[in-house]
C-alpha cells in the first residue's frame, strides 16, 4: 500500500512490499512551506491513514533537520515533530525515515539539487550561503534501505543520509563541471547547517551488504546518472 503519486511513491512501486506495510509518501515536502492548510492536508490524511491500516508496518518521511537539536526549527520542521509524535501515538508497527536533501529526476522541483540544476541551466542569477552545508540521498537509495530496514523491529527512527555533508558552494561547482560553464551567483556571508552522526548507517549498509557506494564521490556519481 503506497500512499502518494510524487517520485519517492513512484520509486516504491518498483519494490516488492508485502501487504501488511503502508508506505505514506505524501507529505508537505518543502522545507520552506508556512502554508497551514497543506500541513492541515497531511494530518487529515495521516490520521485517516493510520486509522485504516490497523496493525501494517508504517513507514513515513521525515527531515533529518530534527536529530539536531541545535538546528532552528521553522514551521516545517515543528509540523514534521508532530507528525512523529502523531505516529509514535497511534501506531505500534511504525518505521521513521529521517531524510535530508532528496533528489531523483532532475525535473522542476522545489528542492536544492533541482533548483542548482535549473538556475545553472537557465543561466538564472542566485544566492549561495558561503557556510552552507547539507546532507543528500538519492531516491532509489531511500527506497533500497527502506527495504532492508522493514526486515527488522519496528518503531524505529533512523537518518537516511550519504554520511558526507556537502557545502552548498561545492554542490554548485559539481554542476558547474558537469554543464560545463559557470554559474551566475552571489556568495553570501551567512550560516546554515547541522551535523549528523551516520555510523549506524554505516554499519547496516556494511552488514546487510546493500549496494550504496557513500562518499565524497556520491552525489557526482549520480548525477552523472540523470544528465
Amino acid at each position: 500500500m503506497i500512499i502518494g503519486n510524487g517520485q519517492l511513491a513512484k520509486a516504491f512501486q518498483k519494490s516488492k512490499l508485502k501487504d501488511n506495510v503502508c508506505i505514506f509518501a505524501s507529505g508537505v515536502s518543502n522545507s520552506s512551506c508556512v502554508d497551514e492548510e497543506q500541513f492541515e492536508r497531511e494530518r487529515k490524511l495521516l490520521m485517516d491513514t493510520l486509522k485504516s491500516i490497523g496493525n501494517k508496518k508504517f513507514v513515513y518521511f521525515s527531515s533529518c533537520a530534527l536529530s539536531a537539536p541545535e538546528y532552528p526549527k521553522n514551521d516545517y520542521y515543528k509540523h514534521k515533530e508532530n507528525m512523529e509524535n502523531t505516529i509514535k501515538q497511534y501506531s505500534k508497527n511504525y518505521y521513521i525515515f529521517r531524510i535530508p536533501q532528496l533528489f531523483g529526476d532532475l525535473i522542476l522541483h522545489n528542492t536544492l539539487i533541482n533548483f542548482i540544476y535549473k538556475v545553472i541551466g537557465h543561466d538564472h542569477k542566485f544566492n549561495v550561503y558561503d557556510e552552507s552545508y547539507r546532507y543528500v540521498i538519492e531516491i532509489n537509495d531511500v527506497r533500497k534501505l527502506v527495504e532492508n530496514y522493514l526486515d527488522t523491529p519496528s518503531c524505529i527512527t533512523v537518518d537516511l543520509a550519504n554520511p558526507y555533508r556537502y557545502k552548498v558552494l561545492d554542490i554548485v561547482k559539481i554542476f558547474e563541471k558537469l554543464f560545463g560553464k559557470k554559474a551566475n551567483y552571489e556568495l553570501v556571508q551567512k550560516e546554515d547547517q547541522y551535523t549528523l552522526d551516520l555510523t549506524s548507517l554505516e554499519k547496516f549498509v556494511k552488514n546487510k551488504k546493500i549496494d550504496i557506494e557513500f562518499g565524497e564521490e556520491y552525489l557526482v556519481n549520480k548525477l552523472r546518472e540523470k544528465l
